[in-house]
């Protein structure tokens, strides 16, 4: 018996060994991964059978030759894979990932994500706020406005059933984040991994989203989730909707019109939100400069007042503040509408959406003439 797991072991390691082989056997002789090549270069890794080296060297390969929509895919479902199924057991209805950040802007995204719970919606953010730490990532700002931030299936569970949206660090879902950030940062250079990672639904939401930047990645985002529903039952049924986000994270840019994918299965169907906002520029750059303090007072002012109140000389212009603020979340909201199905037409989408934030305002009226209501 012993002899048997000792064969057993040693031909994984040759299976994994061919990956390697199989990439870098030279320019003709070299061919890219399968989508089941590529799930085993990192379930391989995961159970041993893989060293440290043979990823690296398998994911520059890759970088240099260029990563196919098979190996994204197949890296994807790897990912997924090593992921706790208990996670699976919390309800989420909306799985936002978050892994972009900004260069130097708030994540007004966080309020479009607040009036979806209000609504009734079981949101789920996650992102990896380690990598990229240069840019302004969502786990700064989620406890200035009350968002639960959970570390495990059972608190994301409870804070979906109190709150209706919790943030989740990657790190607590495998502990692949971290050796593949440790990678990036040993060799400097970027993988499909950022991509794959981007592309895992934890919880199997029924609706999940998907943010690019550089042109032609809605393409490859949508092959990459036709493979994935094909070659795993449990994501079919999900809606994913695809879009091209404010400096590529997830949230629609309302300042242009935004071409939104949604594939499920294997069909596809396409919207293009129009531009909700023209002509504000400039009012960017200040909030690098402002203290967490500031910050705070920025959001909960255009949450709770649906405007930006404030003497702050650091802020330029509260109403152009005001303005993109709510044009962002409205746009949010919308793209969310159509990819939920909940409408057809994106200016329908848009009244939903004012409506949305409009009732929002209600809400906050009635909890503050009875503060014993529960906020959600």
């Amino acid at each position: 018996m012993h002899g048997t797991i000792m064969t057993n072991t040693s031909m994984m390691k040759k299976s994994y060994q061919a990956l390697v082989k199989a990439l870098g056997r030279g320019t003709k002789g070299s061919r890219s991964l399968t989508l089941e090549e590529s799930t085993f270069l990192i379930t391989g890794f995961y159970d041993g059978y893989g060293t440290r080296s043979q990823l690296a060297t398998s994911l520059m390969l890759m970088r240099v030759r260029g990563e196919t929509t098979d190996e994204i895919a197949g890296v994807t479902l790897g990912i997924q894979s090593t992921i706790s199924p208990e996670w699976k057991t919390i309800g989420a209805s909306i799985d936002w990932p978050c892994y972009a950040g900004k260069r130097d802007m708030l994540p007004w995204l966080l309020l479009a994500a607040k009036v979806l719970a209000k609504e009734g919606e079981r949101v789920l953010l996650h992102g990896d706020p380690h990598s990229l730490s240069h840019r302004l990532h969502i786990a700064r700002y989620v406890a200035l406005l009350g968002i639960p931030v959970v570390s495990s299936p059972k608190e994301a569970k409870s804070a979906l059933d109190g709150a209706g949206i919790c943030y989740l660090d990657a790190d607590h879902l495998t502990p692949l984040v971290s050796l593949f950030r440790s990678l990036h940062q040993e060799l400097g250079l970027r993988s499909l991994f950022q991509t794959a990672i981007r592309c895992v639904n934890p919880a199997f939401a029924p609706v999940s989203l998907r943010s690019y930047f550089h042109l032609g990645l809605d393409t490859v985002h949508a092959k990459v989730a036709k493979s994935v529903a094909l070659f795993n039952p449990e994501s079919k049924a999900v809606r994913v909707g695809i879009f091209k986000g404010v400096q590529g994270e997830t949230e629609v840019n309302p300042r242009i019109a935004t071409e939104i994918t949604i594939v499920t299965g294997n069909s596809q169907q396409g919207f293009v939100l129009p531009t909700l906002l023209e002509g504000v520029i400039g009012i960017t750059k200040f909030t690098s400069q402002l203290e967490t303090e500031q910050i705070a007072e920025l959001f909960l002012s255009v949450w709770q007042r649906g405007e930006l109140i404030s003497h702050n000389e650091l802020i330029p212009d509260t109403q152009r503040v005001t303005q993109l603020a709510i044009a962002s979340v409205l746009s949010s909201l919308s793209a969310i509408y159509l990819i939920k199905g909940r409408c057809q037409c994106p200016k329908v989408a848009t009244q939903l959406a004012l409506k949305a934030w409009n009732d929002r305002e209600n809400k906050l009226i009635e909890l503050a003439k009875n503060p014993l209501l529960e906020e959600r």
